[in-house]
């Protein structure tokens, strides 16, 4: 990726202040940020996560950090922090917001396709809120290149077959595109695969059927037939290779719907 990704325009313009203002109001719910939408999830939901399936003791990697939300929750596990964002006022504000804090060593402006560290070097990885806004397989290739073997990858997405009747799934679908919002959406069960195939082990997965579900911690353990996002957690294996593409930047709902008009 090249300094002059497409990607990073979006990003900077003005998405500081409407995510803080999505945070701001996150919960279960209807959102008032955007209007017929759902709220986005709330730390509690991830603080059940990570307390169900704990990090590994050391270092820990935010992908798409923003001003450093979730710092707050690395710290309580006595974490060594680094984060990177795509956007530049994203990791102008959370130098500000943490610079001279100890335990956080690095805050950098880079994509998840070329992350700016050295091999095997992080004991923990996330990426929420973030995933489905990236190459998926180069990205998930730079989370397995820059973690150790038994490191914990914790990644949260769209799935891409959600059902025909969520609207609230499909009118963000299709608003987020017509506002230029990279989207992609995963062939989950097909990512899985790959994982388990190199020897990278599914610890937990939790699987949201319709939009605003992750908010309400309404999920299944087993993958239903549709399902519309994810939270998975990935052990790495001893090993680990480029993986196929296993996404899309439409969904398998929108083009059925697009097929049907």
């Amino acid at each position: 990726m090249s300094s002059e990704d497409p990607r990073k325009a979006y990003w900077n313009e003005k998405y500081v202040e409407y995510w803080r203002a999505r945070v701001a109001e996150a919960g279960s719910g209807d959102s008032a940020v955007v209007q017929g939408d759902a709220r986005t999830e709330d730390d509690e939901v991830y603080e059940r996560v990570f307390a169900a399936t704990p990090f590994r003791t050391g270092s820990l990697l935010d992908v798409g950090c923003a001003w450093g939300r979730m710092f707050p929750l690395y710290q309580q596990h006595s974490l060594r922090v680094s984060g990177i964002d795509i956007s530049a006022a994203m990791v102008e504000a959370a130098r500000e917001q943490w610079a001279g804090t100890a335990w956080v060593e690095r805050i950098e402006e880079s994509t998840a396709e070329r992350l700016p560290f050295d091999d095997a070097s992080f004991d923990n990885l996330v990426c929420l809120a973030t995933f489905d806004a990236t190459y998926q397989h180069e990205a998930m290739g730079e989370f397995l290149r820059v973690t150790r073997p038994g490191a914990r990858l914790y990644v949260t997405g769209k799935h891409q077959h959600y059902a025909a009747d969520d609207a609230q799934a499909l009118a963000a679908e299709i608003g987020a595109r017509g506002k230029g919002h990279p989207n992609h959406f995963t062939d989950t069960l097909g990512l899985i695969v790959q994982m388990e195939g190199q020897g990278h082990r599914l610890l937990q997965a939790y699987y949201f059927p319709r939009r605003g579900d992750f908010a309400a911690w309404n999920y299944q353990s087993d993958a239903p037939e549709r399902f519309y996002e994810y939270f998975l957690i990935f052990e790495r294996g001893e090993r680990w290779q480029p993986l196929a593409p296993c996404a899309d930047a439409y969904s398998r709902t929108f083009r059925e719907q697009e097929g049907r008009a």
